[in-house]
């Protein structure tokens, strides 16, 4: 399409430029005939003088003499006048044309991508009718066409196919995307792999087979932290019987799973596994399905006590030994309710996968908080113990007692 526009610039340089060669060519001709008229006018007025002939012949030759004169110079001055004058004029004329050409191919050639995107961040507020989910599907495979080294348009393409239930088309755009993804995009090809899967499994009206175990299996070698591929992978092992395999999976899902209704469905999946197992002749250990807790007591010493209000909070929280600072579990209290017996757990969890009983080891914190923040700043209390384990038996003291500097 861009060739065709600078052809059409091409042309259009032309049509510019060709009036001003006729004018300069019209130009020259007026002037030469003028020149004429005069050098004619002028030799018939010597020629009808009363001069003698030696002096007719002089001035006859100055006649001559400036005729040529203005033949060569003359006209070149007042031609090349004209066009230096209109040269500027004829180069803005191209320049408007040629950037306004560039500009309007940018909208016209991306008018498929700005209108997906337009029915893309419809779509995440309110639902698309099926008219327009219609439309943003074209859209999304127009653009995609157009731009291949841009892989997001094809994979948003391919995700509007799974949700319009087009399994078998989503499954070949993720399996170009797959072919064309670099060995060192992991968390791209992981997650393309798992899409892969879900297409396929789909189309074939969930029915769990090996080929498609494999790819998630493949996915969650490159990122095997994925809990929405270990639970899918926890499904299809269970259907082919591979119940081990199924336990394994499930097992990482609902360690980072709080104690809600959908981790006490996913342990009856465990447990139902495990039974098969056990009619098999084969033991299976289930003691890590014990939900992690932690009692806490918790007060102040002496000094920490005159240097607080009642109204002052006070948290308790545990977070990893070895992970990000977010905490796994928090209690918050007054220095009012103090002394207290806090029990940290599960369901305190503030984020998916950041529970007590995803980290075996961690890191009791209990803190006097004068601003209110649970981030420890310069006048707070605190004291803290680590390692603590997720299933530390009885009940742990904690003192608040070191200030915070």
């Amino acid at each position: 399409m861009i060739w065709v526009l600078i052809l059409l610039s091409l042309m259009l340089l032309v049509f510019l430029l060709a009036p001003l060669w006729q004018r300069s060519t019209a130009v020259e001709k007026d002037q030469s005939e003028e020149n004429l008229r005069l050098y004619q006018e002028r030799t018939r007025e010597v020629a009808d003088s009363d001069l003698d002939d030696e002096q007719k012949t002089a001035l006859q030759l100055e006649l001559d003499r400036e005729f040529l004169a203005s033949a060569g110079t003359g006209q070149a001055t007042v031609t090349d006048t004209a066009a230096v004058r209109r040269w500027p004029l004829a180069l803005a004329m191209l320049a408007v044309v040629v950037a306004g050409t560039l500009l309007f191919y940018h909208f016209w050639g991306a008018a498929d991508e700005i209108r997906a995107t337009e029915l893309l961040e419809k779509a995440s507020q309110v639902e698309l009718t099926q008219t327009e989910r219609s439309e943003l599907i074209e859209r999304l495979q127009v653009a995609s066409l157009r731009d291949p080294d841009n892989m997001e348009w094809e994979y948003l393409y391919g995700r509007m196919l799974m949700l319009d239930n087009a399994y078998n088309k989503a499954a070949d755009v993720f399996s170009d995307i797959l072919v064309r993804l670099p060995e060192e995009a992991v968390a791209d090809r992981a997650a393309t792999l798992t899409l892969l899967a879900q297409a396929r499994f789909f189309a074939a009206d969930q029915k769990a087979e090996p080929e498609i175990y494999a790819l998630l299996k493949e996915s969650l070698d490159l990122v095997p932290g994925n809990t929405q591929t270990q639970g899918l992978a926890g499904m299809l092992a269970f259907e082919l019987n591979d119940y081990r395999s199924a336990i394994d999976h499930w097992r990482m899902v609902w360690l980072n799973l709080p104690d809600t209704p959908e981790s006490q469905m996913l342990a009856q999946g465990i447990q139902r596994a495990a039974q098969r197992l056990q009619e098999e002749g084969e033991s299976v250990d289930l003691s890590w399905m014990k939900r992690a807790e932690i009692k806490v007591f918790v007060d102040l010493s002496e000094q920490a006590r005159a240097a607080a209000s009642p109204q002052d909070t006070v948290f308790v929280l545990a977070r990893a030994v070895s992970g990000p600072p977010m905490p796994l579990a928090v209690q918050k209290l007054t220095v009012a309710q103090l002394p207290q017996v806090v029990t940290l757990s599960d369901a305190q969890a503030m984020a998916p996968g950041m529970n007590l009983s995803a980290h075996e080891e961690v890191t009791v914190i209990a803190r006097l908080s004068k601003s209110g923040q649970p981030v420890a700043q310069s006048g707070d209390w605190q004291v803290l113990q680590t390692p603590v384990s997720n299933q530390a038996p009885g009940l742990l003291k904690m003192i608040i007692s070191e200030p915070v500097q």
